[in-house]
């Protein structure tokens, strides 16, 4: 129980900020319910299914990439990060607290839209839950990969103009709100080195949709994601007295 009390404090004071500036939960829904309109009206009902996966894999890689690593970030330029080495948290204790601090506006503000939008499609509830568990997973995959990064900035002022950028260049310009499939080769085999792309083409395969990657070369290419940005931020990641 003392994990999961030091757990949820770490996740209260991330979460705070979202609890007095609740304006940001409402402009992720109205940004979400645009989107949604926008490639629902133009493509039907398979571009709704298409933006079921969309929404829960990209939403879960934005909290681990941008919003879980900036809140770890702005702790730096407060000094909080330096406390929270030296207090009796473990480090997977902190991470954990950081993205469920994070999670929590994207509970109340994308899921429940995501499961409207899934009865709405006709999705399989059973390949929904396996969608989730994708999600999870590139949490974790963003996450690592922001901080990578983000704990080699010297000036921590800098976090943002860091995770927002990498944020847009990983979900916008490839193809993540579109399939694979619209694009030629070598340019579409060229997009399975892009984790974003091979998660929501993943999710598209668990839900029966159309889907561009074999399932062995998608889980190896996000394996090898995994292992190299876990890698890279357990380098930096010194705590205690290390």
């Amino acid at each position: 129980m003392k994990t999961v009390w030091k757990i949820l404090g770490v996740a209260y004071a991330q979460f705070v900020l979202f609890k007095r500036q609740w304006m940001w939960i409402a402009q992720s829904i109205a940004s979400t319910l645009g989107i949604v309109l926008i490639f629902s009206l133009w493509g039907g009902i398979e571009a709704l299914r298409h933006m079921v996966v969309v929404l829960l894999t990209v939403s879960g890689w934005q909290i681990g990439l941008n919003i879980a690593a900036q809140s770890i970030g702005w702790d730096r330029v407060s000094f909080e990060y330096e406390r929270r080495v030296a207090s009796p948290l473990s480090p997977l204790e902190y991470l954990l607290g950081s993205i469920l601090g994070a999670f929590l506006p994207f509970f109340v503000s994308e899921i429940p839209l995501a499961l409207l939008l899934a009865l709405l499609a006709g999705v399989n509830p059973l390949s929904l839950v396996y969608v989730i568990l994708l999600s999870i997973l590139g949490t974790f995959l963003g996450l690592f990969l922001s901080l990578s990064i983000v704990l080699r900035i010297r000036n921590p002022m800098n976090v943002s103009a860091v995770t927002n950028p990498l944020a847009t260049l990983t979900t916008m310009l490839p193809p993540v709100y579109y399939t694979p499939l619209m694009l030629p080769e070598p340019l579409r085999t060229a997009c399975l080195a892009v984790p974003t792309t091979v998660l929501v083409d993943l999710g598209r395969a668990l839900t029966g949709q159309t889907y561009a990657y074999p399932i062995p070369l998608a889980v190896a290419s996000l394996s090898i994601w995994v292992a190299a940005t876990l890698t890279a931020t357990k380098y930096k990641l010194k705590w205690g007295h290390e």
